[in-house]
């Protein structure tokens, strides 16, 4: 009887031990379900509110963009009735149109009133022309401005020295205030000094464009010089250069023999990562095609 009682009594432990585990072990279970689940919904939670704020920087970044780019009205008012990339390929150049466009430029910025210092009331063409000259007059050092210290001082400061002050605070002034129009406004000038230049003495040649050129492209004086501008004129300066260079080998004019290539595969990768080009597609294709042309 008391052996019977013993093993009622060790039976009844087992169960109410095997009971209270199980109880202790659905709990524990649930609660670590629980806990997971609490976690993953956190992580899946801050996870939607990194991809909000991802779209809302897009989104604003896309309508910084919009804001930036000039109407179809703005156009007009800047360039006349012709759009400016309409009448530019890289096989034809309307001059006529391109004159008139630069044209309307420049009486655009008269308009502005950017010419305009104590004593002076300048024309944005005679500004064009005195620019031209002086920077024709005194081009920076090409080759061996690493020779001495005196010639690397001279090519990091040449634009400032050949134009003093004034000129490059409006220079940057109108570059700032007129951002919206700034891709147009190169491709307009570029087309005219290059293809639809009738005037040597108000225009700057090949030769001078050849070695400014090869200013930016290969000397430390010119890269440091677009260091310090944004992103945006800095490839279209690296990018109008290289155009330039191809230009100057057409005419046997690259007199430093600069090879190209590797800068062509640097400015295609930095335009292709750059948002908010108006032309960016038209950018590539002709980089492309250069590339293809010196391999």
């Amino acid at each position: 009887m008391d052996k019977t009682v013993k093993v009622l009594v060790i039976l009844f432990a087992i169960v109410g031990i095997g009971l209270f585990g199980y109880h202790w072990f659905s709990q524990w279970h649930t609660k670590s379900v629980q806990e997971a689940l609490q976690k993953e919904r956190q992580q899946e939670l801050e996870k939607i509110a990194q991809l909000e704020a991802e779209i809302n920087r897009l989104t604003e970044e896309l309508g910084t963009q919009q804001r930036n780019r000039p109407t179809e009205s703005e156009m007009a008012n800047v360039f006349g009735a012709d759009k400016p990339m309409a009448s530019i390929t890289p096989e034809v150049v309307d001059c006529k149109q391109i004159t008139a466009q630069v044209a309307a430029f420049f009486q655009y910025l008269d308009s502005k009133a950017y010419l305009i210092w104590p004593g002076t009331n300048m024309r944005a063409e005679e500004l064009f022309e005195q620019i031209s000259r002086k920077l024709s007059a005194k081009p920076p050092v090409n080759v061996g401005e690493m020779e001495d210290i005196y010639s690397l001082v001279r090519n990091v400061t040449h634009f400032y020295r050949v134009l003093g002050k004034d000129r490059i605070d409006l220079i940057k002034e109108i570059l700032k205030s007129e951002s919206s129009v700034l891709e147009p406004a190169m491709a307009v000038l570029f087309a005219w000094v290059t293809a639809c230049n009738t005037d040597e003495q108000q225009q700057p040649t090949l030769k001078t464009l050849y070695r400014y050129a090869h200013f930016f492209l290969d000397t430390l004086g010119g890269r440091s010089y677009l260091l310090r501008r944004d992103a945006k004129l800095r490839m279209l300066v690296n990018y109008y250069s290289l155009l330039i260079v191809d230009m100057a080998n057409e005419a046997k004019l690259n007199a430093y023999g600069l090879d190209i290539r590797p800068q062509l595969d640097y400015v295609f990768y930095d335009i292709s990562n750059q948002k908010g080009l108006m032309y960016r597609q038209r950018y590539l294709s002709r980089l492309s095609a250069l590339q293809s042309k010196y391999q």
